[in-house]
């Protein structure tokens, strides 16, 4: 064994010379050799930069506000809408069995310029007034046309037919008892006195220039010739200022009353228009009997307009389906 381990001893081959200067110029140029990278990895950090920039020109153009852009200004409203809520009262039926019926619906005005455009009629329908009429009505055979009283037509008891008017009219119509036109609002005065003196033809009277007041205060007009307006029909003669009136939804307003011309079949009438204090604006107009008529008390309204809707707008008439433009009205009132 021994001789074996000397034989392997005396055979291993001589330990090499070490090289410094070799192994550091060897290291040398393995340290400056380029590194090897996965693709995906080269791509992003090469376009990373690219990509930051777009994203910042993206932001600039897209999210932040030219500055060289002019503000553009609202739009003005197109159309002046006036949306209102109607009601009447009419005494009808055989002399020994009179009952009265009450006509209800909405009428849809839009004006702009020259043009207007009205639906008139929308939800209608007439029907008997009170319990008490209904059962009048019923005792009657629950007609469907009953004749007016102390007229020559007719009523016909149900719903009422929708119907829509398209006008071109040279200047501004109010619409009132007095038919009246203004070339514009613009140059009418907003003081009281100035206001009489623009819409006073000496031929209306008291109560035909409280009607053309009345429709100022309802058409596309400023907030101070609506207010002035309303200063106008409180100095009239004969007007009655309405401190505190319950509003048909909620709140209280200030109103006028002043003496009317009788109404058909009812005397002793006073018409009443009520405002919303905090915006000048018209809620309701009513005409109201001051005796008791009819089997009605004093102070029953007999004919009624509430205003759900004063106001500019931009969107197009809304005209119900089916009905022709000016195809005629199918009134609820018809010959006998």
């Amino acid at each position: 064994m021994e001789d074996i381990l000397k034989d392997l001893a005396q055979a291993k081959p001589p330990t090499p010379e070490v090289d410094r200067d070799r192994m550091e110029r060897d290291l040398a140029r393995i340290v400056t050799l380029p590194r090897e990278r996965p693709a995906r990895k080269q791509l992003v950090r090469r376009f990373a930069p690219l990509a930051v920039v777009a994203a910042v020109i993206i932001l600039a153009v897209v999210v932040l506000p030219d500055p060289s852009q002019p503000v553009q200004p609202a739009a003005t409203s197109q159309w002046w809408r006036v949306l209102r809520q109607q009601s009447s009262l009419m005494v009808v039926g055989e002399p020994s069995k009179l009952y009265v019926v009450r006509f209800d619906s909405k009428t849809d005005q839009w004006q702009a310029g020259k043009r207007e455009i009205a639906v008139v009629q929308k939800d209608g329908e007439v029907k008997p007034f009170s319990r008490q009429d209904d059962t009048a009505w019923e005792a009657s055979g629950r007609p469907e046309v009953a004749p007016q009283f102390g007229g020559s037509r007719s009523v016909r008891i149900g719903p009422m037919a929708p119907a829509v008017q398209e006008s071109y009219v040279s200047g501004l119509s109010l619409t009132s008892t007095y038919w009246e036109r203004l070339e514009s609002f613009d140059d009418l005065p907003a003081d009281p006195a100035g206001m009489k003196a623009k819409l006073q033809p000496e031929e209306k009277g008291a109560y035909g220039l409280a009607d053309l007041v009345m429709a100022v205060m309802i058409a596309d007009v400023r907030d101070d010739q609506r207010r002035g307006a309303f200063e106008l029909l409180k100095s009239l003669d004969g007007a009655r200022y309405l401190e505190r009136v319950p509003l048909p939804n909620e709140g209280v307003g200030v109103g006028v009353a002043f003496p009317a011309p009788p109404q058909f079949q009812f005397s002793d009438v006073e018409t009443q228009i009520v405002i919303n204090p905090a915006t000048g604006k018209p809620v309701l107009k009513r005409n109201v009997i001051t005796t008791s008529q009819h089997g009605l008390p004093a102070q029953t309204s007999i004919a009624e307009e509430q205003y759900l809707l004063l106001e500019g707008t931009n969107v197009e008439p809304i005209l119900p389906l089916g009905v022709a433009v000016n195809g005629g009205v199918e009134s609820p009132i018809i010959e006998r």
